[in-house]
């Protein structure tokens, strides 16, 4: 009878945390109604019940970021003017734009191109072929949606897997049928040894020697069937785990590199911000490093010795192999690369080489501006999502084939009119996940609550308590949380709400803020341990042939190590390219209720 009980509770789950959660937290905004704790209290009150919608799903995340709209200004938050700024922000154009150019991309196949190009080179050898997988899975994730890039790998993957499969069971079958066993028939039937006349036209009665081929299907001993599944489990969990990976290395990779940018401008405006170039030359090293950890830690989980060796049987080199045909004849059929592939290649490009030279702050001219084409520019006026939207407006008039007017005609060419564009509406609008934008307004809406509420500056006076604990030791269990808070909420509205408090909490205990809140907002993407993380760990598990205990046994060192990685680079790379060891002037110290800049942080700690 419990059990039942519970059953029909859990069936009902998201009804129960919808109404409940309002209503048992709701003596908080109560309690302090007539004190002057009450717009911590009552943003409290939303921050508590926006996360439990977004991590339970009670309704669609997308709708769920709408709500900062009605209970901020209902509650005497913020008014309903300035929520709604917060929807349509330059990280939202930049966001926009990465996903015009991603959606021409795909819809020339030129992503296809390069991902069967990058296998033909890392060869069929599992272990090679997993590395191979990992890269290209990597790589795209840097440009487009992880779940774009995933969507598109794990069919490639899966598909060659049942190549796998299917050579090895041809291979098994032909080497049994090879062997022809000779079996003894003993009978003392004339009519079944008549059957079996020697050449001499004799009868050999009572026994008689043939040749029987064995037709039973092989058998494939326990060992070798755990070795098949554990590859084949290999080679399909490294799709999604790379591909959250590769969203680190670039700014429009993932949606918390791009909430880290928009909180930095909003927490701190006198500061430099982030851009492309400097999140890439952090972000980048780290993903390497990562990328290559894991490789390396899932190549001895599914691989075990054979990543040294190669002696198993599933692991040995064949010169010419169906799995290798298969990528060989999908590659063939491609073609040669097309007028829209090269226009498409051509805007990418062109997008990453404005984003990198916009702004050299590296390089500072005598005017004390940093150089870049951006200096011929009004200062601050053209952004990465300015730069963004440029390049994306383009792809809807460049043509998709050669010109067909004047010298630009083909004598063979009759077709009326102007050719199509790179990219039309309906392309883009089948590709573009419309509630992400409404997420990304959704966390900054809720950010900017904490924010001006007061709640922010309150949790980081609390967590200032922690001033004894060293820095590398306070970073530490920062990430750490992150990353486990985005296991079970989608990996933007951990920094959404995070980031505003990690920012009063750095000025409380003289911190650089990029010390916090760049790996912070990196470490959101280490969502390697259960399937609802994200959306790349659901597609690859949709596949059904990983379970929830495999994905956790591999996430929980991938963790491990990539934390460990985040800690080396931030106290090198940040060094370097953010200078976490000192405190910026554009900051305020608030240590002891004094205001100082300049101040060298944690240099022994940090050391």
């Amino acid at each position: 009878m419990a059990y039942r009980v519970l059953r029909e509770l859990w069936a009902f789950r998201t009804s129960l945390v919808f109404w409940l959660v309002p209503l048992v937290f709701c003596p908080l905004p109560i309690y302090y109604a007539w004190t002057d704790f009450y717009t911590e209290a009552a943003c409290g009150y939303v921050v508590i019940i926006m996360a439990f919608y977004w991590s339970c799903e009670v309704v669609p995340i997308g709708v769920t970021s709408l709500l900062p709209v009605v209970l901020l200004p209902a509650l005497g938050i913020q008014s309903a003017r300035d929520v709604c700024s917060n929807y349509m922000t330059d990280v939202t154009m930049l966001f926009i734009g990465g996903l015009m150019l991603a959606a021409a991309v795909q819809r020339w196949n030129l992503h296809k191109r390069f991902a069967l190009r990058a296998l033909m080179l890392f060869g069929t050898e599992p272990k090679w072929l997993m590395l191979g997988f990992m890269c290209v899975s990597a790589f795209l994730s840097m440009w487009i949606s992880n779940t774009a890039t995933t969507a598109m790998m794990a069919p490639v993957a899966s598909a060659m897997l049942d190549e796998m499969r299917q050579e090895e069971e041809d291979e098994e079958e032909n080497d049994t049928n090879d062997d022809l066993e000779l079996q003894e028939v003993k009978t003392d039937d004339p009519s079944v040894a008549k059957e079996h006349m020697t050449p001499n036209g004799e009868t050999a009665v009572g026994s008689v020697e043939v040749h029987v081929g064995n037709t039973k299907p092989p058998v494939v001993d326990d060992k070798t069937r755990r070795r098949r599944d554990l590859r084949d489990k290999g080679l399909l969990l490294c799709v999604c785990q790379a591909a959250n990976i590769g969203g680190i290395a670039s700014l429009t990779g993932t949606s918390p590199n791009l909430v880290c940018a928009r909180e930095m401008d909003a927490q701190f405006p006198d500061g430099p911000g982030i851009d492309f170039a400097t999140w890439f030359f952090f972000g980048f090293p780290t993903m390497v490093l990562c990328l290559v950890l894991a490789w390396v830690c899932l190549s001895f989980m599914y691989f075990g010795c054979s990543l040294c060796t190669g002696s198993c049987s599933c692991c040995q080199k064949r010169t010419r192999s169906r799995r290798q045909d298969a990528i060989t004849k999908a590659y063939a059929e491609l073609g040669p690369m097309t007028f829209a592939e090269g226009a498409a290649l051509f805007h990418f490009v062109l997008m990453v080489l404005l984003w990198f030279f916009r702004d050299l702050r590296f390089i500072s001219l005598e005017s004390g501006r940093a150089a870049g084409w951006t200096y011929f520019f009004v200062p601050g006026y053209f952004t990465d999502g300015a730069v963004c939207i440029t390049v994306a407006f383009s792809l809807f008039f460049f043509p998709s084939e050669k010109p067909r007017f004047l010298c630009c005609r083909s004598s063979v060419d009759d077709r009326p009119g102007p050719v199509p564009a790179l990219l039309d509406w309906r392309s883009f609008s089948d590709r573009m996940p419309w509630f992400v934008p409404f997420i990304f307004g959704g966390g900054i809406a809720l950010a900017g609550g904490v924010t001006a509420s007061g709640l922010a500056t309150w949790l980081g006076d609390q967590f200032s308590k922690v001033d004894g604990l060293p820095d590398w030791a306070l970073l530490l269990v920062v990430c750490a949380a992150v990353a486990a808070f985005t296991e079970f909420a989608t990996n933007s509205s951990g920094p959404s709400i995070l980031l505003p408090i990690l920012a009063r909490m750095a000025e409380r205990l003289c911190i650089n803020p990029y010390y916090l809140m760049v790996p912070a907002s990196i470490s959101a993407s280490f969502s390697f341990m259960l399937p609802v993380a994200t959306m790349p760990n659901a597609i690859i598990y949709s596949y059904g042939k990983l379970s929830v205990l495999d994905m956790m046994k591999s996430g929980i060192w991938l963790n491990v190590l990539c934390l460990l990685v985040l800690m080396l680079t931030t106290h090198t790379l940040g060094i370097a390219v953010y200078g976490v060891d000192r405190f910026p002037d554009w900051a305020t110290c608030l240590r002891d209720g004094g205001v100082s800049s300049n101040t060298t942080v944690g240099t022994t700690q940090m050391a």
